[in-house]
């Protein structure tokens, strides 16, 4: 399996050549300095998505700093499709998280 972005180059993300019959909808992207952190919220929101089959992810050794996020869908729904609405939807969401925090602290002061 080749790399269409060699792993030698500094980008922060690369995918994985698939193979030739499961076309777009089945792709391995690699990302670099990220963790399980980024790697489960990624899963947990493509599993929300209705289009996507399959997302799993793996950090193969933990000395290094790479995650594979996996991400199977429907046919003719791209997988790179599916990843960029789970970071449209992952920003959302910590968003609302931060806003809704931020108005429970207020509500905890008035209290006091």
């Amino acid at each position: 399996m080749s790399l269409l972005t060699p792993p030698e180059t500094e980008h922060k993300l690369s995918v994985l050549e698939g193979d030739s019959k499961s076309g777009d909808s089945c792709r391995t992207f690699v990302f670099r300095k990220e963790s399980h952190t980024l790697g489960n919220c990624l899963r947990v929101t493509l599993l929300q998505n209705p289009q996507v089959v399959f997302a799993g992810y793996t950090i193969p050794h933990p000395s290094e700093e790479i995650m594979h996020l996996r991400i199977q869908t429907m046919d003719g729904y791209p997988a790179q499709t599916a990843l960029r609405k789970a970071f449209v939807d992952v920003k959302a969401n910590a968003l609302q998280l931060k806003k809704d925090f931020g108005l429970a602290v207020q509500q905890n002061k008035n209290k006091s």
